[in-house]
């Protein structure tokens, strides 16, 4: 998507795209050891739905991945796995929430895993502006962008990972992206890392079974399929279009 510009966008109370300057691991150790490894048991209960409480979940793009932020465990924890590269993952235990309870606001908490790799995150009061403020994976070179929600009991997060190709070439202006989208509700995001470095993001909106969104210099109309296994469509802008499949991770 080279003509897809670079835009970050912030959608309010719920999302937030941030580029991540510190080494970004895709071979880290796989802790299986720590309070969670994975998305399940990660369902937001309703008692945190207005509170800093609760489940955020989103998408790492520098390749591709995903994470799960954990405050209403009792022990809270973040999760990360890269899926392209596959089976790099860990959890990561809070390190420095002190006496934090839900409803209070956190600025750059600390968690940290057992391969090294650490994960700094804030969020408001209430559940908004959250955000994924730095991160550090070791052994990987390179940026991170994470696009973050915070899910509600009615309003799971849905996340997509998969990839766009370009229609033409258009004499090599048009080149192959990664690209991951999340859903929530009625809204939705989306980030892009093409072959030849550009990056940025694109809000979106969610009506039935369709995705309307816009990336940069291209938009267009996604489908969901009908069991929300995947979804697929075009986008296209005055100089690329693009084809876009994602399946998704959780």
């Amino acid at each position: 998507m080279k003509q897809l510009i670079s835009f970050c966008a912030f959608i309010a109370a719920v999302s937030a795209l941030l580029l991540i300057g510190n080494s970004c691991s895709k071979s880290s150790g796989n802790n299986s050891s720590g309070p969670g490894n994975n998305t399940s048991g990660t369902t937001a209960q309703a008692a945190y739905d207005n509170q800093s409480g609760g489940i955020y979940k989103g998408t790492l793009t520098g390749s591709s991945g995903y994470f799960v932020v954990n405050l209403q465990a009792a022990q809270p924890y973040v999760v990360y796995q890269w899926t392209d590269p596959a089976s790099a993952s860990d959890s990561l235990p809070a390190a420095s929430l002190g006496n934090w309870q839900s409803g209070q606001a956190l600025s750059k908490a600390l968690f940290t895993g057992t391969s090294g790799a650490k994960i700094w995150f804030s969020v408001g009061a209430t559940g908004g502006n959250p955000s994924i403020d730095s991160v550090y994976f070791p052994s990987h070179q390179g940026p991170v962008y994470a696009a973050i929600a915070k899910e509600t009991s009615s309003n799971p997060v849905r996340v997509y990972q998969g990839s766009a190709t370009p229609v033409s070439s258009n004499g090599g202006k048009c080149v192959n992206a990664v690209v991951n989208i999340w859903t929530a509700g009625s809204s939705a995001m989306g980030t892009y890392l093409t072959t030849t470095g550009e990056h940025g993001a694109g809000t979106g909106t969610v009506s039935g079974n369709q995705v309307q969104i816009s990336m940069g210099g291209e938009s267009g109309s996604l489908s969901i399929s009908s069991d929300a296994s995947s979804i697929t469509g075009g986008v296209g802008g005055s100089t690329c279009s693009h084809n876009i499949s994602l399946k998704r991770i959780f």
